[in-house]
């Protein structure tokens, strides 16, 4: 069964459309990304399943349950994490107290704590600095403050939005390396990527979106096609 599956949605915000007819699936354990050309609506496809756009058409199903219409807070409890673009953290509160705000509906101290932990495994850089102000931090730093407290509360279908953006070479493949560990310890992956070449060597396929419609599905050998970029980014 398929852990997340949209099937023909037209979304957008207010009264502009910007996604028609949408469809995709991802199976669980996956990495799959979402490329195109900037405008085509990829981030759109994200906050949609986050119950953050205005859904005219269409369903969204997690686990096989509809989800369409529920807000974000239950999309967060049923298991769905959400990094968006542009590492946004609380620059005034520390490491900790970020992370803190990602378990903010967590209510059980020993839990709590125990998702910290593991975020601190994940990022080492994080445990060290945990008493820093996330303002303070680099932006490789920042970039894992924001995954880490999506994964505060443990979901199984994490998002994320241009996670490499601003970040120098080596550490954008620190982040891909950072996520294939994830998937490989049972955390399912949907990202949104403009550096496509460097997306391509880690997940397992994707979909190609131009003009608010997927183009293409395949592997990400198939994605990797030399007519295939150049037809969705120089035409």
């Amino acid at each position: 069964m398929s852990l997340l599956t949209i099937k023909n949605l037209s979304a957008g915000y207010g009264d502009s459309t910007v996604l028609q007819d949408v469809g995709l699936e991802i199976l669980p354990g996956e990495m799959v990304v979402l490329i195109g050309p900037n405008g085509a609506g990829k981030s759109t496809v994200l906050k949609s399943v986050f119950g953050l756009t205005t859904k005219t058409a269409g369903e969204i199903h997690f686990r096989g349950s509809d989800i369409t219409k529920l807000p974000t807070h239950a999309l967060i409890e049923e298991g769905i994490g959400y990094v968006p673009q542009g590492r946004l953290v609380f620059p005034s509160l520390t490491v900790e107290e970020n992370l803190d705000m990602g378990g903010y509906s967590i209510d059980h101290k020993q839990t709590l704590r125990q998702n910290k932990e593991r975020v601190y495994e994940i990022f080492p850089a994080l445990k060290e600095k945990y008493r820093s102000r996330a303002g303070s931090l680099s932006g490789g730093q920042q970039q894992q403050l924001a995954i880490g407290r999506a994964l505060m509360m443990t979901p199984e279908l994490l998002m994320l939005d241009e996670p490499s953006l601003g970040l120098s070479p080596k550490l954008m493949h620190e982040v891909f390396q950072t996520l294939e560990r994830l998937r490989q310890s049972g955390t399912t992956i949907l990202v949104v990527e403009q550096n496509v070449r460097l997306a391509l060597q880690y997940v397992d396929r994707g979909y190609l979106l131009a003009a608010g419609q997927i183009r293409f599905a395949g592997s990400a050998a198939e994605l990797g096609s030399e007519n295939l970029m150049r037809d969705a980014f120089l035409t």
